[in-house]
């Protein structure tokens, strides 16, 4: 096999322009793959990050949903709670919400503006100010660089704004980027708690189960105690939720979309195995003596197919590599450009050199089989 291959790359170097017009078609499609998939994998990868890591382990998600789309307020009570732990199976319960942040008003002079807003994170970057953490029941505010433009000409810090009739102070400005989600304002957590909290309705209970217990059992039963206990019934539904599932399906959505393009710049593949396929042709006519003479000293029509074939499948694999290199030049270019970070996979090159490979075999087969089945006779009258 190390002959075979030693042989493949001899004839390769021999015509090095033709060999390289023909691995051009190879590279310019595996590139294209690697960027496509690097692309959709990286843009994947930060969705779902946003979407969070769920642990369900140990917890069934039952979700209200109102019935109107006007009135969304309600979800699950004190009562709700105390009922649901009662059920069998369940260690205890936790009432928590779907929505992180609460509406609220802003007002600077004869401005007007809605807004998002959420208690301080431990970390933030500003283009404006210094963060620091906002200790009990600070009037200090963080504030995204959108509202600033809203409210403000010129330099927000250290002007005060009105939040729902709480006056406060803007202590630095941050940067929303294009792929991130945030608020358009940070208070701190006291704050929060004592004055916009209750904005935010409790519309999930988190039971966590006992070790012995059916999960699927355990919802079923929750559920059922909810429609027919449940203190909002009346104006709203109760179902388990399952949010690990949606983060799959969704990926599961994004991937496919992802495979379906990086398809399409595969098709370039088709045209560059025609050209191996040609320039295979090519080779095996112009070493018909070769042919002969291996065919006389004993070599069998296998050997013979094998050779053609190994310098066909080299030709792309080596056309595959340097397309993978082009692919990481060309992503880490693209990254400069990007919202997000592409990120190319193992399996991405993996695929690559898979394909590459089978262009080379599936393309090169017919050729090879025409060297193979020359006719001994035919070859040395030619000479």
């Amino acid at each position: 096999m190390t002959d075979k291959i030693s042989i493949a790359l001899k004839s390769i170097t021999k015509n090095k322009n033709r060999n390289f017009l023909t691995m051009l078609g190879i590279i310019i499609g595996i590139a294209s793959v690697i960027c496509i998939l690097a692309i959709g994998d990286g843009f994947t990868h930060t969705v779902t990050k946003g979407m969070g890591n769920h642990n369900v382990k140990n917890k069934v998600t039952l979700q209200w949903e109102s019935k109107s789309v006007y009135d969304t307020d309600g979800g699950f009570t004190k009562n709700d709670a105390s009922a649901l732990s009662s059920v069998k199976g369940v260690d205890h319960v936790k009432l928590a919400s779907s929505v992180v942040e609460a509406g609220a008003k802003v007002q600077y002079k004869t401005k007007n503006v809605s807004i998002g807003l959420n208690k301080q994170p431990k970390h933030l970057k500003l283009v404006k100010g210094t963060y620091l953490p906002l200790d009990g029941d600070s009037s200090g505010v963080y504030i995204s660089e959108y509202l600033a433009h809203k409210l403000f000409k010129k330099n927000a810090l250290n002007r005060l704004i009105t939040i729902d009739g709480t006056v406060f102070v803007v202590q630095g400005i941050y940067r929303v980027g294009t792929m991130d989600y945030r608020p358009d304002a940070y208070v701190s957590k006291t704050t929060f708690k004592q004055l916009f909290a209750n904005q935010i309705s409790k519309d999930q209970a988190k039971l966590y189960v006992t070790s012995d217990a059916n999960k699927k059992q355990v919802g079923k039963r929750a559920t059922k105690l909810m429609k027919k206990i449940g203190e909002q019934k009346k104006t709203g539904t109760y179902s388990v939720s399952n949010p690990d599932q949606i983060s799959k399906q969704f990926t599961k959505i994004l991937n496919d979309i992802t495979y379906f393009i990086a398809f399409i710049a595969g098709i370039s593949l088709l045209i560059a195995g025609i050209g191996v396929m040609n320039v295979m042709y090519i080779t095996v006519s112009e070493r018909r003596k070769e042919i002969g003479i291996r065919r006389a000293f004993g070599a069998t029509s296998g050997d013979i197919r094998n050779q053609f074939l190994i310098e066909s499948v080299v030709l792309c694999i080596i056309g595959g590599i340097i397309g993978i290199i082009f692919g990481y030049i060309f992503v880490s270019i693209i990254n400069a450009f990007l919202p997000f970070k592409a990120v190319i996979t193992p399996y991405a090159i993996i695929l690559s050199l898979a394909v590459s490979t089978a262009v080379g075999l599936i393309f090169g087969f017919i050729p090879s089989n025409k060297a193979a089945k020359s006719e001994l006779v035919g070859l040395l009258k030619e000479e």
